[in-house]
């Protein structure tokens, strides 16, 4: 990975803090991850998982400080907290591109069945769907937002379709490929649904 491209991923990891924190501190932000990126391997699943780690925990400690200082407003906190899953759900989905592709590259070597190509395959294309469903959802236009729900809709039913015809996937990638686009889903409804009830 190229360090341009490790750079961008951290940008769009920062959408996960406040707009006002991002203004005030994200030029640091960046700067520092470049001296921890050259000091480190960004191919490395370590160093990716101590910088998701440091930025879903800082990132919802600064985001409940801003929502204690703005008061108790649901939408907001909802719109917060569905952009931080966006964010985990680009990086989720990478994984799980990662992970089928190397269940693909694991099982080219050996005799297997269609139904399990078919199902590897098909876990390829519901783990892609994952990170353009989050993309979409950090654009924050109406547009996107249907687009998201129906890349999320379909990742929800490749996934399940996949495990069906062959049972090749993990706890973890079952969880990730069913439990996530549903919780997103909900999540991508719920200011809508609060904001007909306080209109009611």
């Amino acid at each position: 990975m190229s360090p341009d491209a490790a750079e961008r991923i951290y940008r769009l990891l920062l959408r996960a803090y406040p707009p006002d924190f991002r203004a005030e501190y994200g030029r640091e932000m960046v700067l520092l991850f470049r001296d921890h990126r050259q000091e480190s391997d960004v191919r490395s699943l370590g160093f990716w998982a101590a910088v998701i780690w440091d930025v879903a925990r800082s990132a919802l400690a600064v985001r409940a400080e801003a929502w204690r200082a703005r008061g108790s407003d649901n939408t907001r906190r909802v719109e917060g907290i569905v952009k931080l899953a966006a964010v985990l759900t680009v990086l989720l989905g990478g994984l799980g591109l990662l992970g089928a592709a190397a269940e693909w590259v694991a099982g080219s070597k050996q005799a297997v069945s269609g139904a399990y190509e078919l199902a590897v395959a098909l876990g390829i294309l519901a783990s892609a769907l994952l990170p353009a469903a989050g993309v979409a959802i950090l654009s924050g236009t109406p547009r996107a937002r249907r687009a998201a729900r129906l890349a999320l809709l379909a990742s929800l039913v490749i996934v399940v379709a996949a495990r069906l015809l062959h049972p090749w996937m993990s706890i973890f990638s079952r969880l990730v490929g069913v439990g996530l686009p549903v919780a997103l889903l909900i999540a991508l409804d719920w200011p809508r649904r609060a904001s007909r009830a306080g209109a009611s």
